[in-house]
This record gives structure tokens, sequence and C-alpha cells, in this order.
């Protein structure tokens, strides 16, 4: 009876399952979707419902849009043992530029959603420093608007509550959102916060001896991590294989074992952006600010600073090279995992293909690339290749050319 009620606990509290990212891509509509499971029904049901939601509406206006595009990204945090925070945020491109946020914060105690005010005590006092602030910074707001704002979209970090307003609130022309971080030393909580610690170790990376005369591969993949990659990881170390993963950096803290495991077995973590948008229509601002957070979480989870960038959807431009001081890497070889039906498919896309120097690309969110690959790599084994990461390819290549 005893262990009965530790298992129905333990189920109520956080699942008794590990909490994942739910991932999805369509590359020929740029949809780039990711959130968090945490196999707590209320939750996940409730970001679930909302995700869907905006989907199956993006899904009926892009039939008749040139180049839609829809990326809903998304902020994970556990403000302590109890209490967690979730915030998407959905950018949705069809016949005009729109964005969303939306926070869920709950409770696994009482199994109940929270509000500002179950956060933040004297609550008057925080509503004028915000006003205040906001006067400051758009001046273009009046009282009339910010009469009506609402304090229902915010994040909290370890350093500060960030408060989101959709323009339209304060009578803004800005098209994104319009944002104000507050420390949280200057607020009375009324939950406790636990502090993160950062990872400020460096991981010495496995070498490989490499001779000039060696038959190479460089196996890449694309938009993790995910619930995959371990098992990813197993079929590469089951045949001493290392690869290239090109990461997505809001999917960096939720994975940071899978991304340590990664480095210690010899393979190389690359920048993939922190959201997946579509980098070549953005800002040179918000360029930068794609890549420089994926840089910042990988560094901070695991110690390494990544020196390879794969833009997304295989995008480029001039401003984006501009922005972005990493090496850009493609591939020659494209298993179209994403979009195969089957195993076969996928190894006849890469095995016959296959030459020395090849690059491959294939995706660590898809179940069927972890079926096929076992396959594709013992065969590409079989026929005389060893398995490089990216960089020790280029660094192959440097010295065959001198």
């Amino acid at each position: 009876m005893k262990k009965i009620l530790i298992l129905l606990v333990c189920f109520i509290l956080v699942g008794c399952n590990d909490k994942e990212i739910k991932t999805i891509i369509d590359y020929n509509d740029k949809v780039a979707i990711s959130y968090p499971v945490t196999n707590i029904s209320e939750i996940d049901d409730a970001v679930t419902s909302y995700v869907n939601q905006i989907y199956d509406a993006f899904k009926n206006e892009a039939k008749t849009c040139k180049n839609p595009e829809l990326n809903i990204s998304y902020t994970y945090k556990e403000l302590n043992d109890s209490v967690l925070n979730i915030s998407l945020n959905a950018y949705i491109d069809t016949d005009k530029k729109i964005n969303k946020l939306k926070t869920f914060t709950y409770d696994k105690k009482t199994r109940k959603f929270l509000a500002m005010e179950d956060l933040i005590d004297d609550l008057d006092a925080l509503d004028y420093d915000i006003k205040k602030q906001l006067l400051e910074k758009y001046q273009e707001a009046d009282m009339e608007y910010l009469s009506n704002v609402s304090y229902d979209f915010f994040t909290i970090d370890d350093a500060n509550l960030t408060v989101y307003f959709n323009p339209i609130e304060l009578n803004s022309s800005k098209s994104e959102f319009i944002y104000l971080d507050i420390p949280l030393t200057s607020l009375k909580l009324l939950i406790d916060i636990d502090k993160s610690k950062n990872n400020d170790s460096y991981l010495n990376l496995k070498k490989k001896h490499i001779d000039e005369t060696d038959k190479v591969v460089a196996l890449t993949f694309d938009d993790g991590p995910t619930k995959y990659t371990d098992k990813v990881l197993d079929i590469l170390k089951k045949y001493d294989a290392s690869a290239t993963f090109f990461v997505v950096g809001n999917k960096v803290d939720f994975y940071d074992e899978t991304l340590i495991r990664m480095l210690r077995e010899g393979n190389e973590i690359g920048n993939h952006s922190y959201s997946h948008k579509w980098l070549t229509r953005l800002s040179g601002e918000a360029i930068e600010d794609e890549i420089n957070k994926t840089q910042m979480a990988i560094k901070r989870s695991t110690g390494y600073t990544p020196t390879l960038f794969r833009p997304t959807y295989g995008g480029s431009n001039e401003k984006l090279r501009e922005h972005v001081d990493l090496t850009f890497i493609f591939w020659d070889v494209d298993s179209n995992d994403w979009k195969a039906r089957n195993t076969k498919q996928i190894y006849n896309n890469v095995v016959p293909k296959i030459k020395n120097g090849s690059i491959v690309l294939m995706h660590d969110n898809h179940d069927l690339t972890v079926k096929s690959l076992e396959k594709i790599v013992k065969q590409i084994k079989d026929d005389g290749y060893k398995f490089v990461t990216v960089s020790e390819l280029l660094k192959l290549k440097e010295l065959r050319e001198s």
C-alpha cells in the first residue's frame, strides 16, 4: 500500500516520465514548432491545445499564401520544485505578420494554474512601476490604453520578471512585442525561485587519428536535440562513429546532459539558430540574437563554444553571412528523412550517393531516421569509410590541398 501511495504521488507531481520537447518541422511551408511536454496532463493539454489552435489556423491560411511561415518557440523555467512557467511565442506570416504570446504558470502541488497575483505581492506597486516605465520607454502610449493593460504574459528567470505587451494595447506603431524587465530583487515574491547553476567547465574533446589517405564521411544531424538523439548516439558509439549535431538553441537547457554526452563521445556541436526561424527574412539584429543566444546556451550547458553554423531551411544570403561570424556548413548528400515514408527510402537517399569527403544531412527528430541509421552506418563503414566531424573533415581537406 505504501509503495502504491508513493507511485501515485510521483505521478501527480512529475508524471513519472521524463519531460521532452515536442518538435514539428515542415520544410515546405517553413513551419518550425517546438514546445515542452511535461507529462503533467493539465498543463500539457493546455499547451498542446493552444499550439494546435495556432497551427490549424495557419494551415488554412497558408493555402493561399506565397511564402507562409509559422514559428512557435518557447521558454521553460522550473521556478522551484513545484512551480513551472512555460511561455509560447508564435510568429505567423500569412497575409500579414502577427506575433502572439501565451504564458502558462502551473503549480504541481496544488494542480492549479497561477496568475501574476499568485506570484507577486503588492501588485499595486508593481502596476505603478510598470506603467511609469512604459510611459518613459514608449512615449506614444497614453494613459487611456495603459489603464486597460493586462499582465497575463510574462516569464521569470533567475534575475528578472519579464512582462510582455501587445503593441495594440499600448497604441504603439511597433509590430513586435514590447517588454519590460523587472529585477526580482525589487519585487516581493510569494514563492521561492531556485537559481540555475552555470557549467563553466570545458570538456576535453575526444580526438581521433585521421590519415590523409583515409576515406571519410561527415554525418550531420539538424533540429535536435530531441528524445531520439540518445538513440542516435547509441548507434554512433556502437560503430565507433562520430557526427556533427547542429542544435536548436531553445532545446539546449532541456537536453543539456545529451549535449555533454555528444562531446564526451567525440561528436561535435554546431549552431542551428535559437528557434529555427527563417533567418534570411530577419533583420540583422534579429539574426545576431538567434545566433548569440544559441552560442551562450551551449557554452552555459557544456563549456563548449561552436564554430560551425548551418542556416535554417538551408537558406543563405549576403545579410545572413554579414551577421553570422561562424563557418557556414551545407551538405552534398541529403537523406530527405523528414519526408521519407520508410527506412529503405532513407537508406537509398544516402548510401549510394556517398563519396570521399561527403557531408550527409539527416535529422535527429524523426523515428524513421533512428530506425534507418544503423544499417546506413554499418554499410558506410563496411565500404571502408571513417566517420569524422565536420571540423575534422575541413582540416583534412586543408591538409590534402596543401
